[in-house]
């Protein structure tokens, strides 16, 4: 669609951008500060402090008996007058969650049972405590009838979540040490003091090799230096054994060593496991000690030694509705109390779980505000800045005619997840406005803010490991695990409704450098045509099915009005410096068709994101379509993609890029830049995004659909209005 020049100009003009047309570069000076208040949304500001909140988000970390004191409440601003549940509810998920109030005054303590999230891939739990009427924790009497029982079983549980293993099809993608066989590992167990008795053991793995002979793993099970199992199975695949411990096995008095033994005789050429993580239930004396005891007992009467006159206990047997257990038995040093239920937790009150407490504001404009309307959403992580970068792109989008929002990501997590920090908070959010805000419903949505797979479990993580705006890891039947942003879309329908575009951004500098190429990219001078009336054409030269298709996409776009710059692997391999050369010189579209990794072009590195250092182009920038594997890997926390460089690149690069996050195989190839190229040159598409939503339904009729679907993303402002040669857009 050709903008109407009297608006290119007014933009250029307040913008400050200045374009020098000679050398087809572009700076952009000034301060700008254009706030037009008709934007919905735009002012997203963190909760200011001194401010009453609409309630406070407890998370947490670990499981067991957490608190809260008056004193914390009172440092957060919330206001109450008692805590008790006559005032204070506490929720999860909209379910309520008893709690029990110890002490008065600014000396009260609130105590709950807490269930935290142990699913690698998903955020941490979050309680909600907010005013009203809540659920006060059941007590009950429990003073002893006889003499108390101190064995008990207890579990100890091993888990070392160092490798992210995204091609596995397993629950768990997290995966601990990696052994090659013949290798022996072991695992100290002196932290565990168990008296003897019976027990069992849980290993769960993963094994990623596989090889003619059946079967082709073997693994040895040796606790102490004795022999529990000789484990044999075949594939790849993930693998669980449960083996019984006889009395005897775990010694009451000295160390022990778990060893697993990988000892490489199957035949196969090699072995390669990855541990997941190992569950020991072994059976001990309950004794207090530095940290809460969670124990299992079926005794009539429970005896916990090391104990004191504050020690409290809970029956858990029903998670969701915990028992305070009073009137206990204490003589000297040991607590008998009668048994009551299968799982109990004991503790002092310093040793509690203590959430992470954030406030939760009164969002002043409802989202579930059915009067809201949008064409584009923007949905902005919460970071210092971010909102006011991008303000300047909203308000040019406004400027065309689009009825845009912007909502803080935080809003959604809220009103759509109960305040955690969950991918499906924001699916959730998408539905309810395409349902239920005024129609037409959105048709573009920008995720402002990079992702990361390295899901945060510590207060404070999502930053560290860089997961400022959460995708969503989705299995496909080929490929484990991939970054999945249209997955956001397809709550409701198998075909997603509206067009998604990421800007990847970790910082507020390369949140405005996608901003100003973005808006850069519209509104070049009308004599500054010849770049986008070209393309570049790369095919790898492993197999055939490259050069056909590229020579097919040629044809199509030389008979659109485009000159196409074709570079063919099997003619000649050695051809880094003219992609490099073509880029610098401006090309409206770079599409490359081949194989390659998350920072790379085939196997002659034709391309490499260290080449990104060296591209010029300014102004002049591509719209990249890359059906290769991993290039658009945008949620990859300790390294870059290829994608990535190129749109945080700040003196050219690309302007957006549609690839996967994940492999693909070369046959899925074709279709995809067929369907692609086919909406922009004869479907009539006039943005990026509706091309690229073109794209996803005609993968629909595909057998592969679903993966696809999941395993394509579009990195860049789907409203992007696509260049196109003067002939055609006029």
């Amino acid at each position: 669609m050709r903008l109407n020049r009297m608006l290119i100009l007014s933009v250029l003009a307040s913008l400050t951008i200045i374009f020098l047309v000679g050398a087809a570069a572009f700076a952009f000076v000034g301060e700008l500060d254009i706030f037009h208040e008709s934007v919905a949304g735009l002012k997203v500001r963190p909760f200011p402090k001194g401010d009453i909140p609409n309630g406070l988000r407890l998370t947490v970390y670990e499981s067991g008996i957490a608190a809260v004191t008056s004193r914390d409440l009172q440092a957060a601003n919330m206001r109450f007058d008692t805590l008790s549940a006559d005032e204070l509810s506490l929720t999860r998920e909209g379910r309520s969650v008893p709690f029990y109030v110890q002490g008065s005054g600014t000396d009260a303590t609130l105590y709950f049972f807490a269930q935290a999230i142990t699913n690698t891939l998903e955020a941490p739990a979050v309680y909600l405590l907010t005013l009203g009427q809540g659920s006060a924790m059941q007590q009950k009497k429990a003073a002893p009838t006889g003499s108390g029982s101190s064995l008990v079983q207890q579990q100890y549980f091993w888990e070392e979540n160092s490798t992210f293993l995204t091609h596995t099809n397993g629950d768990d993608i997290w995966l601990g040490p990696l052994l090659l066989a013949p290798e022996e590992w072991t695992l100290d167990l002196s932290s565990i003091s168990p008296s003897g008795g019976a027990g069992a053991l849980t290993i769960r793995l993963w094994s990623s090799t596989q090889d003619v002979p059946n079967p082709d793993h073997h693994l040895q099970v040796l606790l102490n230096g004795r022999q529990l199992a000789n484990w044999y199975w075949d594939g790849v695949q993930q693998e669980t054994i449960t083996l019984p411990l006889d009395e005897g096995v775990l010694d009451a008095a000295g160390a022990n060593i778990l060893t697993l033994r990988t000892p490489g005789d199957t035949g196969a050429a090699g072995e390669a496991l990855y541990l997941d993580w190992i569950r020991l239930q072994y059976e001990t004396q309950v004794t207090t000690g530095s940290k809460q005891v969670l124990f299992t007992s079926s005794a009539s009467n429970v005896l916990v030694h090391n104990a004191d006159a504050s020690l409290m206990i809970f029956d858990v047997t029903d998670e969701n509705a915990p028992l305070l257990l009073q009137h206990a038995g204490l003589e000297g040093t040991d607590l008998t109390f009668a048994g009551t239920g299968q799982v109990y937790v004991v503790l002092r009150p310093n040793q509690a779980v203590r959430p992470t407490i954030s406030a939760a504001p009164v969002w002043k404009d409802s989202l579930r505000r059915s009067e809201r309307g949008a064409d584009y959403i923007a949905i902005v992580a919460d970071v210092d800045g971010f909102a006011e970068a991008l303000e300047l792109l909203l308000v040019y989008r406004q400027e065309q005619g689009l009825r845009v929002t912007a909502v803080s990501l935080q809003q959604i997590y809220d009103e759509f997840g109960y305040g955690q920090q969950s991918p499906a908070a924001i699916r959730h959010f998408l539905t309810y406005a395409t349902q239920n805000w005024m129609s037409p419903a959105p048709r573009y949505v920008l995720l402002v803010g990079d992702a990361s797979y390295d899901v945060p479990t510590a207060p404070g993580a999502h930053v560290a490991s860089g997961n400022l705006l959460p995708t969503s890891l989705v299995p496909i039947s080929y490929n484990g695990y991939v970054a999945s942003d249209t997955w956001f879309a397809l709550e409701d329908s198998s075909v997603p409704q509206m067009a998604i575009g990421r800007f990847p951004v970790q910082t507020v500098a390369e949140l405005m450098t996608m901003v100003n190429k973005t808006i850069a990219y519209e509104t070049a001078p009308v004599n500054d045509r010849d770049w986008p009336d070209s393309a570049l054409l790369v095919a790898d030269d492993d197999e055939p099915i490259f050069d056909s298709q590229s020579d097919t996409l040629s044809a199509e776009l030389k008979a659109n009005g485009y000159s196409v710059h074709d570079l063919h692997m099997t003619d000649n391999d050695n051809i880094r410096y003219e992609i490099v050369s073509a880029i610098n010189q401006g090309v409206g579209f770079l599409n490359y068709v081949g194989h390659g990794n998350e920072r790379v072009w085939g196997d002659e590195f034709v391309f490499h994101i260290d080449d990104v250092r060296m591209l010029k182009n300014g102004g002049r920038l591509p719209v990249f379509t890359t059906f290769t594997c991993s290039n658009g890997a945008f949620a990859l926390p300790d390294t870059d993609s290829l994608a990535e460089a190129l749109l945080r690149a700040d003196n050219g690069g690309a302007v957006a890029v549609i690839a996967p996050s994940g492999r693909m195989p070369a046959s899925h190839t074709p279709p995809l830049a067929q369907y692609f190229y086919s909406a922009l040159l004869d479907g009539g598409a006039e943005t990026v995004g509706d091309a690229f939503l073109a794209m996803k339904s005609a993968e629909v009729d595909e057998p592969y659909n679903m993966d696809v679907l999941h395993l394509v993303n579009l990195l860049g402002d789907p409203a992007l209005h696509i260049r196109k040669p003067m002939s055609n857009d006029q």
